[in-house]
């Protein structure tokens, strides 16, 4: 890398994130020569069809107005070509912007497919691991870059030059291996010209960072540790050793239960409110535990807590036991990076990486050379989400692991990670890895005595997941993907086994090809059993009660599934004939792992395919999602109870469990969750002790509550326009941050509908879950706002925290009762009114219960906040199962009788 080349920076605002429907407004190029920005136009962009939506106006400040008075975009598409010239195109995130610019001028008959374009993104997460996220807009202010405003084409197509040139000018001083490395990556593709053309040199050996960690073996460090009462006590260690430590009511009590349940042995439930000190209380206790020898593991729901306890919570209490407490956390294997997996693709990209997965794959060797512990959730720069694929090419796995003849045994991550667990007395997981634990027989986790489960009001719903089934078109032909070559291109792990066989086994080449043909008939015959289940079930015009089937697909829709099995099966005698036949040939022993790895996962994916297709299991449900499309279908089989893995392999042998989370309790009460967890038939008469820790009273003065009762029932036709009116006329004259929480994705989209014209005439931010972008960025953006509203549904009903000013009024449309189509709802319900069970009653009204408190929780989260609820549902007053959810709090709220009321309220 030498001087940086001239480039032209781009940046694009459109009406909207589809390129189908959507246009430019705005374009917007800068000029560098040598590094520096010169000359730059703005054009302003008239659309043909596409209509300005509220949140862009809002977020750019182009107004309809404005755009009347422009130009449409083949007046000024010239002048664009003209002014880029031969030059490079650079964008911050080129594949949106290259795409729209590419498409609009197609459309006006100029062919730019063939146009060099970098990406800044691409550059800033090489350059910059250590950034929280690589927007634009967290880059200028990481980075000091000046920028006028954001969200305007010229001053962010300015902004993105200069990133540009900041990137370049820090990578070009890496080290020559990392610019080696680029190189090889970057072969046949646009960045080439940036990079350079690698020299045909092998590729020296890659010097990983990982520390070596070797196998324990020790025994635990074990001492004798004061009682809880001597941390939480006035005058305690707590407040001698943690800075700004106080007392909270109830704390020392919930600690000592969870010592006491530790000490004696057995099953425990606790409830604590949000704000309750309850982490820190049964961290005491668990690291009491682990520093007299017995092993405590503590499972998480979520990673936000993980990362609390990992990186706040324990180190703290750490400080308090003299270097006796060990805590290790650790997660799925496919969490960690393989080393052998990275260092085979760098030596062969062009066959093992698809041109896609370039960008991302460069932006990985640096961290994976620098990293300390291999966990990709480490790693700014990647998202496993948007790369499944090359992910599943680079992730650890016990299928394709060589143990100890891998030259990097010992500073393998997966296996570091598991040796620093096995050393360790606390060890921290979370609830899909303990699961998946349970799955395999305890293979996973090293032997412990004790654990604490946060966040059980989780555990039912994960269990049913995790031992479940779900089959999808890209369930296969994302691993298939890693075998066989792309359209058009000789790539793909069989092409590379191919590559390097002899000349003389040129048979075993063929059986590479027949392979790979192999695999693509299986996954034509997979497309074409969904395509016959989406038309029949067009045929039959069922509704949603249809997508659920008992006697298998054969039975019940009469499409035959044995032609996938059949032809996979073809290719899996095939592959092991050919992974035989490799085994003596030299230089293949990784590659074939490779192999062996992606069918084991390819054979998994057939035995739940088979399981789901045959059905015919009365405690379980199968059902069909998005069936009319082959590529969206998903296929699922759930078990009715998911508690029977407990009963049968946890309950009988564990120590000690704590189950707690602020929401598992109905009314105070715990035996719900008890049920749900299959602890109240117990062999033997074992009964877990249960306790639910009252609210503070206090609450009640910060979280006022109103609810409008003249509102029609949520079942008659009417009352979403009803609930939409109300939302219009009270909604855009609040002054403070508001959140209204739907129960369905359609309401809440009808509704955004409606209230959108309103915001915008009234120049307010109104953002929509689904509608203006990913959710971390809505999230960031009203937690940055005042006077903006936030329509959500599902996953923002909990997890997600606006404290002090961030959230004030929180409006509930519609009481959370599931939703009785669903499934798996149906199929409880089912089998509670054959036992004659009440299902409103003993299923419905506790998980609304539940669902109500934790929709309730987004708002206060500190002992500061406060703030107003308004409830739309007039169920709350009108039923009598209403004074149920009014418990929670405390029967304190005013009635509304008219529209006028609640305007007075908020």
């Amino acid at each position: 890398m030498n001087k940086i080349p001239d480039f032209v920076a781009v940046d694009l605002e459109t009406t909207g994130l589809e390129f189908e429907k959507d246009e430019i407004i705005e374009v917007a190029l800068v000029r560098f020569e040598g590094g520096v920005p010169g000359e730059s136009i703005d054009f302003l962009v008239k659309p043909t069809e596409a209509v300005l939506r509220p949140f862009i106006e809002k977020l750019t400040g182009i107004s309809v107005a404005d755009l009347e008075s422009a130009d449409d975009f083949a007046s000024i598409a010239g002048k664009i070509c003209s002014f880029i010239g031969d030059l490079p195109l650079v964008a911050h995130n080129a594949a949106f912007d290259s795409k729209f610019l590419k498409q609009s001028l197609s459309k006006v008959g100029i062919n730019y497919d063939s146009h060099m374009f970098w990406d800044s993104l691409t550059l800033s997460r090489i350059a910059y691991q250590d950034v929280a996220n690589h927007r634009l807009d967290t880059l200028t202010q990481a980075l000091n870059i000046e920028r006028c405003r954001a969200h305007r084409a010229l001053p962010d197509a300015d902004a993105c030059g200069r990133l540009f040139v900041m990137c370049y000018e820090k990578i070009s001083k890496m080290d020559p291996w990392l610019l080696d490395a680029f190189m090889r990556v970057s072969k046949n593709s646009d960045w080439e010209k940036l990079f350079g053309t690698p020299s045909d040199a092998a590729v020296s050996e890659a010097v990983f960072a990982l520390p070596e960690v070797s196998p324990e073996t020790e025994a635990l460090p074990k001492t004798m540790a004061p009682r809880v009462s001597e941390f939480f006590k006035e005058g305690g260690f707590l407040s001698m050793f943690m800075e700004g430590f106080a007392e909270r009511p109830n704390q020392l009590d919930f600690s000592t239960c969870v010592e006491r349940n530790m000490h004696k042995g057995g099953l425990c439930v606790l409830e604590a409110a949000t704000g309750s000190g309850k982490t820190l209380a049964y961290l005491i206790a668990a690291a009491n535990k682990a520093v007299s020898g017995e092993r405590v593991v503590i499972s998480t729901a979520t990673r936000a807590l993980q990362e609390q306890l990992l990186n706040n919570d324990i180190p703290q209490v750490a400080k308090l036991y003299n270097g006796f407490l060990k805590p290790a956390v650790l997660k799925g294997r496919d969490n960690y990076l393989c080393l052998r997996k990275f260092n085979s693709i760098l030596n062969s990209p062009q066959n093992l990486l698809l041109d896609e997965e370039r960008d991302s794959f460069m932006a990985l060797i640096p961290w994976a050379m620098s990293t300390q512990s291999g966990d990709i959730n480490e790693c700014n720069s990647f998202s496993v989400g948007r790369n499944k694929v090359l992910w599943l090419k680079l992730s650890s796995n016990a299928s394709s692991c060589d143990g100890e003849k891998c030259p990097y045994y010992s500073k393998c991550p997966a296996l570091c990670a598991k040796r620093r667990a096995a050393s360790a007395n606390l060890v921290l997981v979370n609830h899909s890895l303990f699961l998946a634990d349970l799955a395999l027989d305890f293979a996973l986790l090293p032997a412990y005595e004790h654990i604490v489960f946060d966040e059980a009001h989780h555990l039912p719903e994960i269990t049913n997941q995790s031992f479940g089934r779900h089959i999808s078109f890209f369930n296969f032909r994302n691993v298939a993907k890693t075998l066989v070559p792309s359209r058009g291109n000789q790539d793909g792990l069989l092409a590379e086994i191919r590559s390097r066989i002899p000349d003389d086994h040129s048979s075993l080449r063929d059986e590479c090809e027949q392979l790979v043909m192999d695999l693509s008939e299986t996954e034509k015959a997979l497309h074409r059993f969904f395509m016959k289940i989406g038309k029949k079930l067009t045929k039959l015009k069922v509704g949603k009660s249809g997508f659920v089937y008992k006697s298998g697909i054969l039975g019940d829709y009469d499409v035959d599934p044995r032609s996938v099995s059949d032809q996979y099966e073809l290719a899996r005698v095939r592959a092991d004939g050919l992974m035989t036949a490799l085994a003596s040939v030299s230089g293949l022993a990784g590659l074939l792992k490779d192999l062996k790895g992606r069918f084991e996962e390819l054979n998994r994916f057939i035995a739940d395919f088979d399981f789901v297709v045959k059905a015919g299991r009365e405690d379980w449900v199968f059902y069909l999602e998005e069936p009319f499309n082959p590529h969206t279908i998903k296929m699922n089989a759930l078990p009715l109870h998911g508690y029977a893995p407990w009963k049968e392999k946890f309950y009988p042998w564990i120590k000690s469990a704590t189950f707690t989370s602020a929401t598992l309790a109905v009314q105070g009460d715990l035996s719900y969750f008890v049920r749900r967890m299959g602890m109240n038939s117990l062999t033997g008469g074992k009964r877990p002790f249960v306790r639910a820790f009252p609210e503070e009273k206090i609450l009640d003065d910060r979280r006022h509550v109103m609810v409008a009762k003249f509102m029609p029932k949520p079942t008659v036709p009417e009352y979403n326009d009803q609930v939409n009116e109300v939302l219009k006329a009270v909604l855009p004259e609040v002054e403070e941050n508001t959140m209204v929480l739907f129960t369905s994705v359609v309401s809440m989209l009808k509704a955004q509908a409606v209230l959108a014209p309103v915001f915008a005439e009234k120049n307010k931010l109104l953002l929509c879950q689904h509608v203006d972008g990913a959710l971390d960025g809505l999230i960031s953006m009203f937690r940055q706002s005042r006077g903006a509203c936030l329509l959500g549904c599902q996953s923002l009903w909990e997890g997600v925290d606006f404290p002090g000013d961030a959230l004030k009024l929180l409006v509930i449309a519609k009481l959370p009762f599931p939703n009785p189509s669903d499934p798996l709802v149906a199929g409880l319900a089912a089998e509670m009114k054959t036992r004659n069970e009440n299902a409103f009653k003993d299923y419905f009204m506790p998980e609304a219960y539940m669902e109500m408190r934790q929709g309730l929780g987004r708002l206060i989260r500190t002992e500061t906040d406060s703030g107003k609820v308004l409830i739309l549902d007039s169920r709350i007053v009108n039923e009598h199962y209403g004074k149920t959810f009014s418990r929670i709090w405390d029967f304190k709220h005013k009635t509304a009788y008219s529209v006028d009321q609640i305007k007075s309220f908020v």
